[in-house]
Protein backbone atom coordinates (compact mmCIF):
# COMPACT_ATOMS: atom_id res chain seq x y z
CA UNK A 1 0.00 0.00 0.00
CA UNK A 2 2.84 2.36 0.81
CA UNK A 3 4.53 1.75 -2.53
CA UNK A 4 1.24 2.28 -4.39
CA UNK A 5 0.66 5.50 -2.52
CA UNK A 6 4.18 6.74 -3.23
CA UNK A 7 3.67 6.21 -6.97
CA UNK A 8 0.08 7.25 -7.66
CA UNK A 9 -0.74 6.27 -11.21
CA UNK A 10 -4.09 5.26 -12.56
CA UNK A 11 -4.25 1.62 -13.65
CA UNK A 12 -4.82 1.06 -17.35
CA UNK A 13 -8.08 -0.59 -18.44
CA UNK A 14 -8.27 -4.33 -17.78
CA UNK A 15 -5.04 -4.30 -15.72
CA UNK A 16 -3.97 -4.38 -12.08
CA UNK A 17 -0.90 -3.03 -10.32
CA UNK A 18 -0.90 -5.55 -7.46
CA UNK A 19 -1.82 -9.19 -8.03
CA UNK A 20 -2.39 -11.35 -4.97
CA UNK A 21 -2.89 -15.08 -5.54
CA UNK A 22 -4.36 -17.28 -2.84
CA UNK A 23 -5.57 -20.89 -2.88
CA UNK A 24 -9.18 -20.47 -1.72
CA UNK A 25 -12.15 -18.18 -2.20
CA UNK A 26 -12.46 -17.63 1.54
CA UNK A 27 -8.84 -16.58 1.99
CA UNK A 28 -9.04 -14.34 -1.08
CA UNK A 29 -12.03 -12.54 0.44
CA UNK A 30 -10.17 -12.08 3.73
CA UNK A 31 -7.13 -10.67 1.95
CA UNK A 32 -9.25 -8.19 0.01
CA UNK A 33 -11.00 -7.16 3.23
CA UNK A 34 -7.57 -6.51 4.79
CA UNK A 35 -6.44 -4.41 1.83
CA UNK A 36 -9.63 -2.38 2.05
CA UNK A 37 -9.31 -1.96 5.84
CA UNK A 38 -5.62 -0.97 5.80
CA UNK A 39 -6.12 1.27 2.79
CA UNK A 40 -9.40 2.84 3.88
CA UNK A 41 -7.88 6.34 3.89
CA UNK A 42 -6.22 5.82 0.53
CA UNK A 43 -8.24 5.94 -2.66
CA UNK A 44 -7.43 2.55 -4.13
CA UNK A 45 -9.52 0.44 -6.44
CA UNK A 46 -9.67 -3.27 -5.76
CA UNK A 47 -11.40 -6.36 -7.05
CA UNK A 48 -11.88 -10.01 -6.20
CA UNK A 49 -11.61 -12.75 -8.83
CA UNK A 50 -12.66 -16.15 -7.51
CA UNK A 51 -14.25 -19.23 -8.98
CA UNK A 52 -17.64 -20.62 -8.07
CA UNK A 53 -19.46 -17.37 -8.85
CA UNK A 54 -20.52 -15.85 -12.19
CA UNK A 55 -17.65 -14.08 -13.95
CA UNK A 56 -19.69 -11.11 -15.25
CA UNK A 57 -19.36 -8.90 -12.16
CA UNK A 58 -15.62 -9.61 -11.99
CA UNK A 59 -15.17 -8.69 -15.67
CA UNK A 60 -17.04 -5.41 -15.10
CA UNK A 61 -14.91 -4.61 -12.04
CA UNK A 62 -11.75 -4.94 -14.15
CA UNK A 63 -12.90 -2.84 -17.11
CA UNK A 64 -11.39 0.40 -15.82
CA UNK A 65 -8.39 -1.31 -14.24
CA UNK A 66 -7.75 -1.77 -10.51
CA UNK A 67 -4.91 -1.08 -8.14
CA UNK A 68 -5.28 -4.38 -6.29
CA UNK A 69 -6.64 -7.68 -7.61
CA UNK A 70 -6.95 -10.64 -5.26
CA UNK A 71 -7.60 -13.89 -7.12
CA UNK A 72 -7.54 -17.63 -7.11
CA UNK A 73 -5.28 -19.02 -9.87
CA UNK A 74 -7.98 -20.80 -11.88
CA UNK A 75 -10.32 -17.82 -12.14
CA UNK A 76 -7.41 -15.50 -12.91
CA UNK A 77 -6.45 -17.66 -15.88
CA UNK A 78 -10.10 -17.69 -17.02
CA UNK A 79 -10.12 -13.88 -17.00
CA UNK A 80 -6.83 -13.68 -18.89
CA UNK A 81 -7.97 -16.21 -21.50
CA UNK A 82 -11.24 -14.35 -22.04
CA UNK A 83 -9.27 -11.11 -22.54
CA UNK A 84 -10.96 -9.48 -19.52
CA UNK A 85 -7.58 -9.01 -17.83
CA UNK A 86 -4.06 -8.19 -19.02
CA UNK A 87 -1.13 -8.91 -16.72
CA UNK A 88 1.30 -6.56 -18.45
CA UNK A 89 1.15 -3.84 -15.78
CA UNK A 90 1.61 -5.93 -12.62
CA UNK A 91 4.16 -4.24 -10.36
CA UNK A 92 3.74 -6.51 -7.34
CA UNK A 93 2.96 -10.23 -7.25
CA UNK A 94 2.03 -11.77 -3.92
CA UNK A 95 1.67 -15.53 -3.48
CA UNK A 96 -0.11 -16.16 -0.21
CA UNK A 97 -0.12 -19.64 1.32
CA UNK A 98 2.29 -20.77 -1.41
CA UNK A 99 2.73 -24.15 0.30
CA UNK A 100 -1.04 -24.78 0.28
CA UNK A 101 -1.28 -23.79 -3.38
CA UNK A 102 1.31 -26.44 -4.14
CA UNK A 103 -0.59 -29.03 -2.08
CA UNK A 104 -3.79 -28.14 -3.93
CA UNK A 105 -2.19 -28.63 -7.34
CA UNK A 106 -1.91 -25.00 -8.46
CA UNK A 107 1.80 -25.12 -9.35
CA UNK A 108 1.21 -25.34 -13.12
CA UNK A 109 -1.34 -22.50 -13.01
CA UNK A 110 1.13 -20.36 -11.08
CA UNK A 111 3.85 -21.04 -13.65
CA UNK A 112 1.46 -20.02 -16.47
CA UNK A 113 0.56 -16.82 -14.64
CA UNK A 114 4.15 -15.89 -13.87
CA UNK A 115 5.09 -16.40 -17.53
CA UNK A 116 2.58 -13.65 -18.45
CA UNK A 117 3.88 -11.10 -15.92
CA UNK A 118 6.44 -8.36 -16.53
CA UNK A 119 9.99 -9.32 -15.58
CA UNK A 120 10.41 -6.10 -13.59
CA UNK A 121 8.17 -6.56 -10.56
CA UNK A 122 8.43 -7.26 -6.88
CA UNK A 123 7.41 -10.78 -5.91
CA UNK A 124 6.48 -11.79 -2.38
CA UNK A 125 5.93 -15.37 -1.18
CA UNK A 126 4.10 -16.08 2.06
CA UNK A 127 4.26 -19.67 3.21
CA UNK A 128 3.99 -21.47 6.54
CA UNK A 129 6.44 -24.09 5.31
CA UNK A 130 9.00 -24.15 2.53
CA UNK A 131 8.86 -27.55 0.80
CA UNK A 132 11.40 -28.24 -1.94
CA UNK A 133 8.93 -27.57 -4.78
CA UNK A 134 8.07 -24.14 -3.35
CA UNK A 135 11.76 -23.37 -2.80
CA UNK A 136 12.48 -24.36 -6.42
CA UNK A 137 9.61 -22.17 -7.65
CA UNK A 138 10.90 -19.28 -5.55
CA UNK A 139 14.40 -19.72 -6.97
CA UNK A 140 13.00 -19.62 -10.50
CA UNK A 141 10.85 -16.53 -9.84
CA UNK A 142 12.90 -14.41 -7.48
CA UNK A 143 16.01 -12.35 -8.02
CA UNK A 144 18.17 -11.48 -5.02
CA UNK A 145 15.53 -12.70 -2.52
CA UNK A 146 15.42 -11.95 1.18
CA UNK A 147 14.03 -14.64 3.45
CA UNK A 148 12.21 -13.78 6.65
CA UNK A 149 11.48 -16.62 9.06
CA UNK A 150 9.19 -16.01 12.00
CA UNK A 151 10.11 -19.16 13.87
CA UNK A 152 12.95 -21.62 13.40
CA UNK A 153 12.27 -24.82 11.51
CA UNK A 154 11.31 -27.46 14.04
CA UNK A 155 10.88 -31.19 13.95
CA UNK A 156 9.63 -33.84 16.33
CA UNK A 157 12.23 -34.86 18.88
CA UNK A 158 13.74 -38.20 17.95
CA UNK A 159 13.34 -39.59 21.49
CA UNK A 160 9.55 -39.25 21.40
CA UNK A 161 7.43 -42.26 20.51
CA UNK A 162 3.87 -41.55 19.45
CA UNK A 163 0.97 -43.98 19.49
CA UNK A 164 -2.81 -43.94 19.39
CA UNK A 165 -4.96 -45.86 21.82
CA UNK A 166 -8.70 -45.93 21.25
CA UNK A 167 -10.71 -45.80 24.47
CA UNK A 168 -14.40 -45.37 25.23
CA UNK A 169 -15.17 -41.82 26.32
CA UNK A 170 -16.37 -42.88 29.78
CA UNK A 171 -13.16 -44.82 30.45
CA UNK A 172 -10.71 -42.09 29.38
CA UNK A 173 -9.81 -40.72 32.82
CA UNK A 174 -9.24 -44.06 34.50
CA UNK A 175 -7.33 -45.41 31.50
CA UNK A 176 -5.06 -42.34 31.45
CA UNK A 177 -4.38 -42.67 35.18
CA UNK A 178 -3.45 -46.36 34.73
CA UNK A 179 -1.29 -45.57 31.69
CA UNK A 180 0.65 -42.88 33.56
CA UNK A 181 1.29 -45.29 36.46
CA UNK A 182 2.71 -47.91 34.02
CA UNK A 183 4.87 -45.66 31.82
CA UNK A 184 8.29 -44.56 33.03
CA UNK A 185 7.98 -40.77 33.01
Amino acid sequence: LNRLLANRIRPQPKTCRVLVLSPTRELSGQILDSFNAYGRHVRLTSALAIGGVPMGRQVRALLGGVDVLVATPGRLLDLVQSNALKLTQVEFLVLDEADRMLDMGFINDIRKIVAKLPIRRQTLFFSATMPKDIADLADAMLRDPARVAVTPVSSTAERITQRIIQVDFAAKHSFLADLLKQEPV
